[in-house]
């Protein structure tokens, strides 16, 4: 027969039991809610709801605009450019070719066309070939929010494009004419295809285009050394060829020869010291038997790092002056001393410091257009 204390004994077990099962239950429970919170989507996914809203903008930035009298699409003058590395999709054997943007806002007058549903190549090929007659006139794309070049023939659509006509170069400004030309072949392609143009006042260009052309003139400067023979000595021209050659320099189609970079652009320029003599020294170049003397010479701001380059310059200056018994001398054929150097080297640092607070860095591809 169990007893009193037999039955105390059970009764515990039980409740330990019991307590046990709830506690498990709880434990169970708890971690389920936990598990759900965990799961619980209340964050972005980056790869399923895009950047937005992961809060990364995919906002493009836009050129600033100026509104200005139009007839009807409102048109507004772009005062300002995007300065972005353009991503081209054409695709050469399945891959993407990255390309730059060419326009620039300092010496191009931009505008842009905007359609509701992307540009067919065949709607604008005919365009972009005829605006060649206008003059420099180039297009871009936009994809991805990156402006891209487009060439001919062309494969892309687009929803907006842009084209530019340069204000300014070597020659001088451009004019009103022109300038009206390009507005009006803007308006009516965009019209054409049902879209709507933002285009530059064409009193706004012209201004700008004068300022263009004065920063041209202020700055488009050419370093030269020259180097004569001592004492009226002059100088072989088959040794100043095989000088020139072994020093890395090619000859072109003037008969001059050039020193170039890695990418091919011209850094020095070697020619005749004599401006009403042929300037060409190679073989078949005009200059023949003997020359008075030698010009190297530097095109300041169509050369990045025109300081350096200027040191280097220098230095093959005295190279050559060594090895054909010559001077290094100055436009008015005075020895080139130390002084006079660092005339020239502050020079170049000026022009430099002038273009950079443009925004047309020497060597860039807009100075390559500036100054051609």
């Amino acid at each position: 027969m169990i007893s009193d204390f037999q039955w105390a004994l059970v009764g515990i077990a039980v409740a330990i039991i019991v307590l046990v099962v709830v506690y498990n239950r709880w434990q169970e429970s708890k971690y389920k809610r936990r598990a759900e919170r965990a799961f619980v989507a209340d964050h972005a996914d980056v790869l399923i709801d895009g950047a937005a809203t992961a809060g990364i903008s995919r906002e493009r930035v836009e050129p600033r605009f100026e509104v200005v009298s139009d007839d009807d699409d409102n048109g507004l003058a772009p005062i300002g450019d995007v300065h972005t590395a353009a991503l081209n999709p054409a695709r050469a054997a399945g891959t993407l070719v990255r390309q730059t943007p060419v326009l620039s806002a300092e010496i191009d007058s931009i505008a842009l066309v905007l359609a509701d549903t992307p540009i067919e190549s065949r709607q604008y090929e005919l365009v972009v070939g005829q605006s060649k007659q206008l003059g420099n006139v180039r297009w871009e794309g936009l994809i991805g929010g990156l402006w891209q070049p487009i060439g001919l023939p062309a494969l892309e659509a687009y929803r907006e494009l842009r084209a530019g006509i340069q204000l300014a170069d070597r020659r001088g400004a451009i004019d009103s004419v022109a300038l009206n030309a390009f507005n009006d072949m803007v308006a009516q392609f965009a019209a054409k295809i049902g879209a709507v143009s933002q285009r530059e006042e064409v009193s706004v260009a012209l201004a700008r285009a004068q300022r263009v052309d004065a920063f041209c003139a202020d700055t488009d400067i050419e370093i030269a050394v020259n180097i004569v023979g001592k004492n009226g000595a002059t100088f072989a021209v088959t040794k100043v060829r095989g000088l020139a050659e072994s020093n890395g320099m090619y000859a072109i189609e003037s008969g001059e020869y050039v020193l170039h970079d890695d990418q091919g652009k011209v850094l020095i320029t070697l020619r005749n010291i004599e401006p009403s003599e042929p300037a060409g020294i190679k073989r078949g170049g005009g200059a023949t038997g003997y020359l008075t003397g030698l010009t190297l010479a530097l095109d300041v701001p169509r050369t990045a790092d025109a300081d350096r380059v200027f040191d280097r310059m220098f230095a093959l200056a005295l190279k050559f002056a060594d090895a054909l018994h010559g001077d290094v001398v100055d436009d008015n054929k005075k020895i080139l001393t130390a002084n006079g150097r660092k005339v020239i080297a502050d020079t170049i640092v000026h022009i430099m410091a002038q273009m950079d607070a443009q925004a047309i860095a020497p060597g860039s591809s807009a100075a390559l257009r500036l100054y051609a």
